[in-house]
């Protein structure tokens, strides 16, 4: 209901002079005084969130002992770490990488760098928290973004096209120090400025190329994909970027078709492969009155949200657990044949790394304007670990690979990791209803339930099926011998 017509309505209810009803007056009039000044709630009113935002507070104050996860350690890249103490040795490394990336790989002088950068340093300003950037003027924050972008970029070229890292005194244990500090929210510089120094290569490389070559850097794409795009052998090396005409058509698969927006940082590009193509909610086989559009009450979203407790109880259920055909978070599916099921789940690896990705990923979701679509993969994969049992499980199926340390431990992570955190529920929302579905029929079935137990007791592995039919091979062998034993045949 519109302000005005609030305001009309609460006249047409107020008394008359005299009765009483005019204490109230005065607060009546302040009430419509802020309703009338109140902002729309409009979509289009909404101010538009930071592209490079910071960790909100939060968050930070939600996940105890998690500072170091948000933090560079060799080297900063935009404003909000820039000149600490603390990455003096990363600055002088920037310097040289940014120098190797303007003499070798471009064409253009530094000048061309300058000038370039500096036409567009407002826009580059917007995607930072205000009181950050108000610290630098337009010439020192034009000189970082330059310097910082040919570093970054010129790294990433170095790692692809296997350089030797000695060459910048960079250590083999800094690589990954480097990798880290690449993907962390606080330390992102805008892709329109990746974009722009691009451009000054002075080979011609497509927008496709640079996202294969960013998957490479980041580990993300299938095996050997990014040398077939390039039409090169993995031996090599930075001075030949030549691309083969033919493979040119090829370029399309490398980058992400899921999302049609621009991407805002690298870590936002990563966000968006680490997940995969959007799943059509239509997608795959829907049954009966699967409840997956339309209205949802408090209690539908509790029930679906809550449909399943372990893996130990999925696979009580007769539903087996396999690994999904790509290493995408989005490629989660599930098929019931009515007395089993399979769900299918991409294989992920847990080491000392993976809280630093998956608490900066979280920022990221919760500081902008994207679903929370990792937040929901982290909270469905708590729904299937309780304890170190479902771990050992995962581990075996081959689901998760378990670099951290014990499974006591994975399962902790994963059991704190999205805690508190809000899930974008229409995310693996059909999979499930599809589980929960199964669940009840399974359990609402004794005979479902005593077909299930059979097969899990008589038909667990590949060998005590084959013993079976072994074993009705051998019935049917006596039976066939017994027969003419009885009944010979006359000649």
């Amino acid at each position: 209901m519109a302000v005005k017509e609030v305001a009309i309505l609460m006249e047409k209810h107020q008394g008359k002079p005299g009765d009483g009803s005019c204490v109230g007056r005065k607060g009546l009039a302040i009430l419509k005084s802020k309703l009338e000044t109140s902002p729309s709630s409009s979509p289009s009113s909404s101010s538009p969130k930071l592209k490079c935002p910071k960790v909100p507070k939060r968050l930070r104050e939600m996940v105890k002992g998690a500072e170091d996860c948000y933090a560079p350690k060799l080297i900063s890249l935009g404003p909000y770490y820039h000149g600490e103490s603390c990455l003096a040795e990363g600055e002088e490394l920037k310097l040289k990488l940014a120098k190797e990336y303007i003499q070798n790989y471009c064409k253009e002088i530094v000048d061309a760098f300058y000038d370039k950068i500096s036409s567009i340093i407002t826009e580059l300003k917007d995607y930072y928290d205000e009181m950050s950037t108000n610290k630098y003027d337009d010439d020192e924050f034009t000189v970082m973004m330059v310097v910082d972008g040919c570093a970054l970029l010129s790294y990433i070229l170095n790692v692809c096209f296997g350089s030797k890292h000695g060459s910048f005194s960079i250590g083999y244990q800094d690589i990954s120090v480097l990798y880290r500090d690449a993907l962390l929210l606080e330390n992102q510089l805008p892709y329109q400025l990746l974009l722009e120094l691009m451009k000054m290569m002075r080979f011609e490389w497509t927008n496709d190329l640079w996202t294969a070559m960013f998957q490479e850097f980041f580990g993300i794409n299938d095996e050997s994909i990014f040398q077939e795009f390039m039409g090169m052998e993995s031996n090599s090396c930075h001075g030949g970027l030549f691309l083969r005409a033919s493979r040119k058509s090829n370029l399309e698969s490398a980058g992400n078709k899921s999302e049609s927006k621009p991407c805002h940082h690298l870590l936002d590009l990563f966000r968006r492969n680490f997940l995969g193509e959007e799943r059509s909610s239509s997608s795959g086989s829907q049954t009966g009155n699967e409840k997956l559009e339309g209205t949802w009450s408090v209690r539908d979203v509790k029930e679906v949200m809550a449909s399943f407790r372990n893996v130990k109880e999925l696979m009580d259920a007769g539903i087996r657990i396999k690994r999904s055909p790509t290493r995408h978070l989005r490629d989660i599916s599930f098929r019931s044949n009515g007395i089993t099921a399979c769900l299918k789940i991409p294989p992920i690896t847990i080491d000392s790394s993976t809280k630093a990705m998956f608490l900066n990923l979280i920022a990221y979701e919760m500081s902008s304007n994207v679903p929370h679509d990792f937040i929901s993969y982290l909270r469905f994969l708590d729904s299937l670990i309780d304890h170190a049992d479902d771990v050992k499980e995962l581990q075996s199926i081959g689901i998760l690979q378990n670099n951290l340390g014990t499974h006591e431990e994975v399962a902790i992570f994963f059991n704190t990791v999205s805690t508190n955190f809000e899930s974008n529920f229409h995310a693996y929302k059909e999979v499930r209803v599809k589980i929960r579905k199964h669940l009840q029929s399974h359990y609402n079935s004794r005979a479902k339930m005593w077909m299930t137990q059979c097969l899990d007791t008589y038909f667990d592995s590949p060998w005590t099926i084959i013993t079976w039919v072994g074993a009705f091979f051998a019935l049917f062998l006596t039976f066939v011998q017994t027969y003419y034993i009885v009944f010979p045949q006359s000649r």
